[in-house]
């Protein structure tokens, strides 16, 4: 097979996410036969404000979900407690179990949720007892504050806080900050390459402290440049996990990789974006195109540069709101120092192929394409709370290359998959994801759309 051109590659997966964005035909009217009446066929609408008209529209009648729900649920002083219960399987660190109540803070003068408090206890054979807290704090339909702390009795540890507005000071510019100390012991690495091989997977802890910042500069309607700062210090250390450590299997790449290193990065981007929600996303089309720069004069302790392409389109079938196909795109790839491999582009769970485990496939560049039909069953008018009910097929595709001149598309990984998911306006979606292929199977609890 010839060999593609940084060029044609990028071209490649912008036509594939442009030939799914297209703008679908309008209906015709039905003519009537000579005998029969006129048959009125309604047009599809012809704005985003039309089609989310009636994606927002409300259901009338009270579903199973929200019967149940109410069935479980402990009415308190500030709101709803619902106890969920919380099961997972990971590749990584094998399964957990545990209880994650659900306490929605209403707003006492509107009623409405203003912010949900998510605390959790689990057990997992290698992390052992984990105790998270979780509070998400909704001051109107865009704003977004996140704290969290966790903290389990081997390896894991987080403090976490995070701010999103879209509009600072009513300038339009859009602006999230994040600082946080983590310590995660879920990732694994196999060695460099495609061709990793499964049985050398070695389990390991990264550590990271710091602060990042990212501001969308508005240019014209749509249109941002992207400006993304952030300073973290890194390393790792041993895993949770007792079969094998990157220590013992790749001594080498441990002694670069466990040493304290600096990484203060700047990327600028040009950015499109008309989706109609930062996080919930039900139309529109989000494109990017970027550059990270790290450079030793200014406090890193690399130099390197990393290119990123990305895209992602959310087509609303007919005016319905209950089909969205969701597309994304993405090729990245770095120039410059070598740096450790938990610092590379990595292909797994977490970035892009959902059937792997964290880390799986490490290399100096990706390339991602993934699709899911994500099909609303019901909108529950629960509380305000949780208000829709998904299920998504999906298609991930991936693989990774030393350089965007290696990439073969007989390399590429195929993972579909299933997930089922909970909308829990205004910000916030729960996820379980089952995902199989050449790597197995994998089950996935987070928050968050993957895209």
């Amino acid at each position: 097979m010839k060999r593609f051109t940084l060029l044609s590659l990028a071209l490649l997966f912008f036509a594939a996410s442009a030939a799914l964005a297209q703008a679908p035909k309008k209906r015709r009217l039905v003519k009537p036969g000579p005998k029969a009446k006129e048959e009125l066929v309604k047009p599809e609408p012809k704005t985003k404000e039309d089609i989310l008209k009636t994606v927002d529209r409300p259901v009338p009648t009270e579903g199973l979900l929200a019967r149940l729900m109410r069935a479980i649920t402990i009415n308190t002083p500030n709101g709803p407690l619902i106890p969920f219960p919380v099961v997972d399987s990971s590749k990584d660190l094998g399964p957990s179990f545990g209880v994650m109540p659900v306490l929605a803070v209403k707003d006492k003068k509107t009623g409405d949720i203003r912010s949900v408090i998510v605390p959790s206890v689990s057990y997992n054979e290698n992390l052992r007892t984990t105790l998270t807290y979780r509070h998400y704090i909704f001051p109107d339909e865009k704003r977004y504050f996140i704290l969290r702390a966790s903290r389990s009795e081997r390896v894991e540890r987080e403090l976490m806080s995070y701010y999103y507005t879209p509009d600072v000071f009513s300038s339009g510019i859009r602006l999230s900050a994040e600082v946080k100390h983590w310590i995660t012991g879920k990732p694994s690495f196999y060695g460099f390459g495609i061709n990793s091989k499964r049985g050398k997977k070695a389990n390991y802890a990264l550590q990271m402290t710091g602060e990042e910042v990212i501001l969308d500069l508005p240019l014209i309607k749509h249109l941002f440049v992207n400006f993304n700062h952030s300073y973290f210090d890194k390393r790792i250390n041993g895993g949770p996990v007792d079969n094998g450590q990157v220590k013992e299997i790749f001594p080498k790449d441990y002694a670069e990789a466990s040493e304290l290193r600096t990484f203060h990065s700047n990327r600028f981007s040009l950015v499109y974006d008309d989706t109609d929600h930062p996080f919930l996303p039900k139309i529109g089309t989000y494109a990017s195109a970027s550059v990270l720069y790290s450079n030793k004069k200014l406090g890193s302790d690399y130099e390197y540069r990393t290119y990123s392409f990305q895209m992602k389109n959310y087509y609303n079938y007919k005016e319905e709101g209950r089909f969205v196909t969701a597309v994304h795109s993405l090729l990245q790839f770095q120039r410059g120092d070598a740096l450790p491999f938990y610092a590379m582009p990595q292909l797994g769970e977490s970035t892009g192929l959902r059937m792997a485990g964290d880390g799986r496939f490490t290399a100096r560049g990706k390339f991602v394409f993934n699709i899911e039909e994500r099909i609303t069953l019901s909108k529950t008018p629960f509380l305000k709370f949780i208000s829709e009910t998904e299920i998504a097929p999906f298609l991930d595709v991936g693989t990774v290359f030393d350089k965007v001149s290696g990439f073969r598309a007989r390399d590429l990984k195929y993972g579909p998959g299933i997930s089922a998911r909970l909308v829990i306006r205004p910000q916030l979606v729960a996820t379980v994801d089952f995902a199989y292929g050449s790597e197995g199977t994998n089950a996935i609890i987070k928050i968050g759309y993957p895209f």
